[in-house]
């Protein structure tokens, strides 16, 4: 379930859906709880079909400070849009890949990495969607006002989202943390001086972000989406930074620079992206491994296994089982 399904009331867990040790949640459920909290799902298939089915928990950390952890299985492609307002929501995925809408743009989450933002209701609404076929764990920290956590000195404007990568160290902690063996209140403990670890680390993030420094031009835009068109359009070639640079007319450092200023990632996870993306289509038309390895660009069919796995948290034959 993830971000959307976490609520900034300061009823302590009065409406949150039950931690079990694996449940099935279906659309239903989600737009039952989005009502309740300003939040807008949509869903591939409608009704009683079950959406995602796992574990979520929530911790509430201390007034106006909550914590949402999510373990489950992606069964069907959702997507939600959040129309609360929060002073600072931070997105941590441990596992899987999540897909948010920032600023017209499409930024992917993946194992390791994190979102911060400030949310300010359904003009500023933040859109997120996961795809079917994976494991996605995650953790949402929320603070509903600047006065939970006075020390941040967060504003009331809005703020553009800023994707960061956790330290190594702080990633282990919060695995260590999230293991079943802790006494309840031992494990809120833990975990609330871990969220302040986090946010301790959100600070530098914010804006301006590190991806933002670099400027790029009208005409430089242009160029890097000529990149992007090449490497959407020709995803099965064997592409070279060298030759991805004479086309953009940059020198390859400038293009790994702008491209993931104007992109938000890095030329190859775009090329991967592509290639992943085709690649569950292709498992879902009933190809197999081999052939869709060979189709997506990859020459060797346990490259594609470990670049799929890591992209989308399982095995590809695991993922056409599911979707057949």
């Amino acid at each position: 379930m993830y971000h959307t399904l976490m609520s900034y009331s300061s009823t302590e867990n009065q409406h949150a859906m039950p931690p079990t040790p694996c449940q099935r949640y279906c659309g239903d459920d989600f737009s039952a709880y989005g009502r309740r909290f300003g939040i807008a799902y949509r869903f591939a298939r409608q009704g009683r079909l079950p959406v995602v089915q796992g574990r979520v928990e929530e911790f509430a950390l201390r007034p106006g400070m909550r914590l949402t952890h999510s373990d489950v299985e992606v069964l069907q492609h959702y997507a939600s849009s959040s129309l609360q307002s929060a002073a600072l929501l931070v997105l941590v995925v441990l596992e899987g890949c999540v897909t948010l809408q920032v600023g017209g743009s499409e930024r992917h989450l993946r194992a390791g990495m994190a979102m911060s933002t400030r949310l300010a209701g359904s003009a500023h609404a933040l859109h997120a969607s996961q795809a079917p076929g994976q494991r996605l764990r995650t953790l949402m920290l929320g603070l509903e006002h600047a006065a939970a956590l006075p020390q941040l000195a967060l504003s009331a404007g809005a703020s553009a989202p800023s994707i960061w990568r956790l330290p190594e160290h702080l990633v282990g902690s919060l695995e260590h943390a999230l293991d079943d063996h802790w006494q309840p209140g031992a494990q809120r403990l833990l975990l609330e001086g871990l969220a302040l670890q986090l946010l301790a680390h959100v600070q530098p993030a914010m804006p301006p972000h590190p991806l933002e420094q670099p400027g790029v031009s009208p005409g430089e835009q242009a160029r890097l989406e000529a990149v992007r068109q090449r490497l959407l359009q020709q995803p099965m070639e064997a592409h070279r930074l060298e030759d991805l640079a004479r086309l953009a007319a940059m020198s390859p450092s400038s293009l790994r620079s702008k491209f993931r200023h104007a992109f938000g990632q890095s030329v190859f996870d775009c090329l991967r992206q592509r290639r992943l993306t085709l690649a569950r289509e292709y498992l879902a038309q009933g190809l197999s491994v081999q052939q869709t390895a060979q189709r997506c660009g990859y020459r060797h069919a346990s490259n594609f296994t470990t670049a799929f796995r890591r992209h989308f948290g399982v095995s590809p034959r695991r993922l056409a089982h599911t979707l057949a």
